[in-house]
């Protein structure tokens, strides 16, 4: 039988949000080779699959989930482990009654800001004093799905019909025509394209494109597989012109010129011409919808294809404008709101990226903190009808018991404002989505205390963001919502690190975390932001639960009054 083997990372990577793939490799005392790979989104939340081979030829596949935590030897020194549960084995080409024993993840010798060195692994047997010694060395690797990823691998520790085989795979292709791009369709001015594709057919399609690439140099590049609704980016180009051809899987319909001919991949194909204004640079989404199509693939025609961008389909191009206030200079929780604004301002720029569309990040902190900095930037924006507005607000907070608003009040620099009012002055600016937060304290002026945590974890950040979950959010909604880390009569608490710094304010730690997994690849959660609100609040609650508060009840209790509709 398998012996529980425990491996110990001692790494140089740590952070608290990931969504991330690993494979780590290690050989047991009994020469069997083993290789893992983890998926992990949060330390509750670790799933493992392992294959090997045994001595007698068994090839076999086993499965369990880890949980985070952190740990002390006798010693007193700190480590991290993932803590495995319930494994069983999902595959073996033999017939054995031998099961499986979960490993353990261990990260030794935590120093006071979380970082490591190397990668080791040992067996149960070494526990037995309470130690962490007798160590082997093991590898680790973080995965890029869009390199790393490829069917046969996934298949080597799922069977085809498993959902995680089916969602892994698909990272193969969305990925590939997505990680070779680090660029974003800013208001910092990019002058290019970043093309895309949408299919609004019925039937799976294949597309290859024509383009001037930066070297000037006219490239031919595809397949390009999309599935139906689905968007895929392919490419970016200086040029404003470009060329397509496309057709359905089984060959059925096709979208084409035979009027431009051009070889591709040893055949001719009939590339369809596509111009875009050279004013409108950023990103550009085709789509390919199934009308009044040509049936038969070899007279490369079509008689109509839809060309349309982010920017026709409303009223004007989209923009995400994100204003952040923060109220860094403070001396107790200065250090925790400038996490929080440097945390969401990253969240955001990831996402408008990712999805393609125009955003401006405007920062108040320091010496801009103050209620007519503030009033003055919103002022200052270009805010059109089909733009975003998302305001977020991190620092003091009060609300008078006695007052009307369920929501509290920022407290800015002697001149308050509400944050129900805030959230109507910007809805005045009459943008297509308007969200207004507050990570703040809904009470009596008290300073926001930090709670111990042991959030920091070893894992780089990283977010795996399907793009049509984030138009759900970004292009497809409409209406204002307004958010509020607390409810009346309560202190909203930030994280305090295990070397004793501030982190984040729970709420902005449990939002970040929520919008990583409701607009994740890796799950079946739909883009809404109802449902991203609801559980930040539900995982600030948990993460404060033995905090007494206020109001004599334990823990915050955020909130939310929104209209917001889907088209």
């Amino acid at each position: 039988m398998k012996k529980i083997l425990t491996i110990i990372f001692i790494c140089c990577f740590y952070l608290s949000i990931a969504q991330n793939f690993y494979e780590i490799k290690w050989q047991g005392t009994d020469g069997i080779k083993y290789i893992a790979l983890v998926e992990f989104f949060e330390k509750e939340n670790i799933n493992v699959r392992v294959n090997y081979t045994t001595k007698d030829g068994a090839y076999k596949v086993a499965k369990y989930k880890c949980v985070g935590k952190y740990n002390y030897n006798s010693d007193g020194s700190k480590f991290f482990m993932f803590d495995g549960q319930n494994a069983e084995i999902v595959y073996s080409s033999k017939e054995s009654n031998v099961g499986y024993s979960a490993d353990n993840f261990v990260f030794k010798g935590v120093n006071i800001n979380n970082q490591y060195d190397k990668l080791y692994t040992y067996d149960d047997a070494d526990l037995a004093d309470g130690n962490l010694d007798n160590v082997k060395e093991a590898t680790f690797k973080k995965l890029d799905p869009s390199k790393d990823f490829t069917k046969s691998y996934i298949h080597s520790f799922f069977w085809t019909s498993e959902p995680e085989y089916i969602k892994y795979t698909k990272l193969i292709s969305t990925n590939q025509t997505t990680s070779s791009s680090t660029t974003s369709s800013s208001s910092s001015g990019e002058t290019f394209y970043r093309l895309k594709f949408k299919n609004k057919c019925i039937k799976p399609i294949k597309v290859a494109i024509r383009y001037l690439d930066f070297k000037d140099k006219w490239s031919s590049k595809g397949w390009w597989t999309i599935e139906p609704g689905k968007t895929v980016y392919v490419e970016n180009s200086p040029n404003s012109l470009f060329y397509y051809y496309a057709k359905t899987l089984d060959g059925s319909l096709v979208w084409s010129d035979k009027d431009n001919l051009r070889d591709f991949n040893g055949k001719k194909y009939g590339f369809r011409k596509l111009e875009k204004s050279t004013s409108k640079y950023g990103s550009w989404v085709t789509d390919i919808t199934c009308t009044n199509l040509v049936n038969d693939q070899s007279t490369s025609t079509t008689s109509t294809t839809t060309t349309s961008s982010y920017t026709n389909q409303y009223t004007g191009e989209v923009k995400l404008h994100l204003i952040i206030a923060a109220d860094s200079n403070d001396p107790q929780i200065g250090a925790s709101v400038r996490q929080d604004l440097d945390d969401v301002s990253n969240l955001f720029q990831k996402a408008a990226r990712e999805v393609g569309i125009k955003y401006e990040i405007s920062k108040l902190y320091d010496t801009s903190f103050d209620k007519a900095s503030i009033i003055a930037k919103i002022n200052s924006l270009d805010i059109k009808n089909n733009d975003v507005v998302i305001f977020y607000y991190s620092g003091h907070g009060y609300n008078d018991t006695s007052g009307y608003s369920r929501f509290p009040s920022m407290s800015l620099d002697g001149k308050d404002y509400g944050l129900e009012s805030m959230h109507s002055f910007i809805k005045g600016k009459n943008a297509r989505l308007t969200i207004t937060l507050g990570d703040l304290c809904n009470s009596i002026p008290r300073t926001r205390s930090g709670t111990k945590s042991d959030e920091e974890i070893p894992f780089k950040s990283g977010f795996l963001f399907d793009e049509d979950k984030l138009e759900r959010l970004f292009i497809d909604s409409r209406g204002s919502l307004i958010s509020t880390s607390s409810s009346k009569g309560e202190w909203s608490f930030c994280m305090r690190k295990s070397n004793g710094s501030m982190g984040n304010g729970h709420f902005t730690n449990a939002f970040i975390n929520s919008f990583a997994k409701e607009a994740s690849k890796i799950n079946d959660n739909i883009g809404s932001w109802d449902q991203l609100f609801n559980r930040a609040y539900t995982d600030a609650k948990n993460n404060t639960k033995y905090q007494l508060n206020q109001n004599g009840k334990y823990g915050q209790s955020g909130f939310k009054s929104s209209d917001v509709k889907y088209n």
